[in-house]
């Protein structure tokens, strides 16, 4: 072999290991809890701004019930892929879980593709099973209030108008959510409760907090740096 096919395969295999070395996994858990921030904050920005002003802002409330329902969702999003996030780190054990032993990695690896489709919060507790961790109480927050939380996303994406004289699902979304949050003081005490009056800052803010605060106790319960 010429002193030059050697210099290029020397370097070819320089590049090849300098790929490997930078080989890199997005991760999308912060961005949007960040996310969820930003419209909890933009919603409470706008709501100050029309009550100020003459508070008949049809855009503007129109732009705050956007934020609102941002915050909801990217909060809920925040969930899911959090958890999905520490289950693949296990299969391809990155340091990420520098705390967990091989051991406990593979229990989680294995599990993946049997959990990977089954609801948020029970791949939450079935991490914390598998593992011998304490489970969360169901009747007891943060677990409660992120179960309300994610019911109160799916009325958002999957919602289904109905009659003022005839609730059942938005009855439904106020039972779980009242008494949590401020209620949306853009709104009327006539008008229905959802969306209406949830949907305010008040509801956003919650909706962070209620989101980042069970990711912060589930991976203090698993021993693991804060995701959130």
């Amino acid at each position: 072999m010429t002193h030059q096919a050697k210099d290029a395969q020397a370097s070819m295999q320089a590049d090849a290991s300098l790929s490997a070395a930078l080989r890199v996994q997005h991760s999308f858990t912060r961005q949007h809890f960040r996310a969820a921030e930003f419209f909890a904050e933009s919603a409470a920005a706008l709501e100050r701004d029309i009550l100020a002003a003459d508070g008949d802002d049809e855009i503007g409330k129109s732009r705050h019930r956007a934020f609102v329902s941002g915050a909801v969702v990217s909060a809920v999003m925040g969930l899911e892929s959090c958890i999905n996030e520490i289950y693949l780190d296990a299969r391809d054990k990155s340091t990420k879980l520098a705390e967990l032993d091989e051991s406990e990695m593979d229990l989680l690896a294995l599990w993946w593709p049997e959990i990977e489709s089954r609801p948020i919060l029970l791949k939450y507790q079935h991490a914390l099973l598998l593992l011998d961790r304490p489970c969360f109480s169901k009747g007891d927050n943060p677990y409660q209030d992120a179960d309300h939380l994610i019911h109160l996303r799916n009325a958002l994406t999957h919602y289904k108008p109905e009659w003022d004289d005839s609730l059942d699902r938005h009855a439904n979304v106020e039972s779980r959510l009242t008494g949590r949050f401020e209620l949306n003081p853009l709104s009327t005490k006539n008008a229905q409760w959802f969306p209406d009056q949830c949907l305010g800052s008040g509801c956003a803010k919650w909706a962070v907090s209620t989101s980042e605060g069970l990711v912060s106790v589930f991976c203090a319960k698993l021993g693991i740096a804060k995701r959130a």
